[in-house]
């Protein structure tokens, strides 16, 4: 049982890590591996500490632009001082109050009838061709040039990302490339997204996760939060590399060949 547990650890924070910052759904691909070998679902302060090492992992990586937006551009505000710094991270916060705002409200509700491999393959499918399509944009627009309104539409492209499958992302991205945003630049917006987002779910649990007296599940909670930083800050650094000479079709065809083999298998 022991072995088990950590086996499902170290697969949870592998697929947490990769999958967070890819186009392709992270909730999806947990719940399939998961499932897959009958893993019962992982504790809500698990499945929090692996998105809090993504977290971490992007802001390490992004760190000389997260001073620059997140606390500069913030204390710009209360000076009365217009930048790019600035403009970002009032963009950001526009751009994280659709997403948190339901999230909440969700929060109240029963949404595992979501969670089902048909449904997040079909999913997957539908939000692969909408990346598609969206990466067709030949504008190559650069963050410098957001708007407030376009934030807020990126926003609203997030909520998207409830729905298990969908990837928040790839929707984000999607959001981007519609706007004739170039691949790099909708991809760091996605990225710096997640940061607010990210910490803005987890803020309540990780008060009720503090209160934990247990030293095992602080060794399990420990390990993730290692593992998935690890995962997470590999593959942003080679997911850039990658899109300097691809696009996003790549993970379009991937998503689409994944849930066509999950419908195979659980049809």
């Amino acid at each position: 049982m022991f072995n088990e547990n950590l086996l499902k650890i170290f697969f949870n924070s592998i697929i947490q890590g990769i999958t967070e910052f890819l186009p392709i759904s992270s909730s999806g691909h947990l719940f399939i591996i998961n499932h897959f070998f009958s893993w019962d679902k992982m504790s809500l302060a698990l499945i929090v500490s692996a998105h809090l090492g993504t977290l971490l992992a992007v802001i390490y990586y992004f760190w000389k632009d997260v001073k620059k937006i997140f606390f500069y551009g913030a204390m710009e505000i209360f000076k009365k001082k217009k930048s790019i710094n600035n403009k970002l991270f009032v963009c950001l916060f526009y751009s994280s109050l659709p997403i948190i705002f339901l999230g909440f409200i969700f929060k109240f509700y029963n949404l595992n009838n979501l969670l089902h491999p048909i449904s997040i393959s079909f999913v997957a499918i539908i939000f692969s061709a909408i990346l598609f399509i969206s990466d067709k944009n030949k504008k190559v627009k650069k963050l410098n040039k957001i708007t407030f309104n376009e934030s807020i539409i990126i926003g609203l492209f997030q909520i998207f990302s409830l729905i298990p499958g969908a990837s928040r992302a790839g929707v984000c991205i999607s959001a981007a490339r519609f706007l004739g945003f170039n691949k790099i630049c909708a991809t760091k917006y996605s990225m710096y997204l997640s940061i607010p987002t990210i910490f803005g779910a987890s803020f309540l649990i990780i008060l009720d996760i503090l209160k934990e007296n247990s030293l095992i599940l602080w060794l399990e909670i420990f390990s993730i939060f290692i593992l998935s930083f690890i995962f997470a800050f590999f593959t942003i650094s080679y997911f850039f590399q990658l899109l300097k000479k691809f696009n996003f079709t790549i993970f379009v065809v991937y998503r689409i060949a994944f849930a066509i083999l999950v419908l195979i298998f659980f049809i």
